[in-house]
């Protein structure tokens, strides 16, 4: 008897392996294909431009929605086309284990780094301006065949506490959560965020 399985030749081309990468303020819109996509991550990692560091964990995304049904005399079941969709929550999480003054400043959301000499020092602001907002976060990751695929997170902030764990013999890790914003008042038709398959 033939077991009952979904599983066919291109289930093993459709699995994401491996932990991926997250980059900030990606020019990613010209990247027609998977090999341009390598290339620009490449160029990124050796540049150390928008790279948010060496992760631990792996990372995970999630979209939390609010549907609302209106309440309407007469409907007595759900019914297709009865539900909207209030607002979408897109976040992208992962620990970092690169403690860098840039990092830092990403991870606490609004903060100014201010350089003398050698010398870098923080501050974190008590107010969020506009330009506080990262342009992009960018996870990339790997799937079996050699595609890639994206997760994009647009006007992008980290709104998750702030938290550097250090302990001997290990390494200081700091937790991110960026959260994605629509870019002004007007923007009800879509969520701020993409998944881009990359061939």
């Amino acid at each position: 008897m033939a077991m009952v399985t979904p599983v066919r030749p291109e289930t093993y081309e459709n699995l994401q392996i491996n932990a991926g990468c997250f980059v900030k303020n990606f020019q990613y819109e010209s990247i027609a294909d998977a090999d341009a996509l390598r290339t620009a991550l490449a160029s990124a990692i050796t540049s150390g431009e928008g790279i948010l560091g060496a992760t631990r964990g792996g990372g995970t995304f999630v979209v939390t929605k609010e549907i609302r049904k209106p309440d309407v005399d007469g409907v007595r079941y759900d019914f297709k086309g009865g539900k909207f969709v209030d607002s979408a929550d897109a976040r992208l999480n992962t620990t970092i284990i690169e403690v860098t003054p840039e990092n830092i400043k990403d991870a606490l959301g609004s903060a100014t780094i201010t350089t003398t000499g050698d010398k870098k020092v923080i501050k974190m602001n008590t107010v969020i301006a506009p330009t506080d907002y990262l342009t992009n976060i960018v996870w990339v990751g790997d799937l079996a065949d050699g595609r890639l695929v994206a997760i994009v997170l647009y006007n992008a902030l980290n709104t998750a506490d702030f938290s550097l764990t250090f302990a001997d013999k290990n390494e200081g890790t700091l937790p991110v959560e960026f959260h994605a914003h629509q870019a002004n008042v007007n923007d009800f038709d879509t969520a701020p965020f993409e998944i881009i398959y990359f061939g």
